[in-house]
């Protein structure tokens, strides 16, 4: 299993993102996710065996809302890849 090339959001792309990502808690953005769904599609890290996998990321989203804020509000592009 490969990963997918690079990928970006435009700045006109970056406001409504970061925008939409500062009215989220990370309980709406985990709200209906599947483990066992996660788990089929073997969606790294494969650890969606575990109740509380999806926690995970909860300290993290705070950062990565006002990453996204900051980039959304001087104009920037942003590139995202997995690597």
């Amino acid at each position: 299993m490969g990963y997918e090339p690079p990928r970006y959001l435009t700045s006109e792309r970056m406001r409504p993102a970061a925008a939409k990502l500062s009215q989220l808690t990370y309980d709406d953005l985990i709200h209906g996710v599947d483990r066992a769904e996660l788990a089929a599609a073997e969606i790294c890290p494969q650890v969606w065996d575990s109740p509380a996998s999806l926690e995970w990321g909860r300290d993290l989203f705070p950062s990565l809302a006002e990453f996204f804020q900051a980039a959304g509000s001087a104009d920037h592009t942003m590139v995202n890849w997995l690597d």
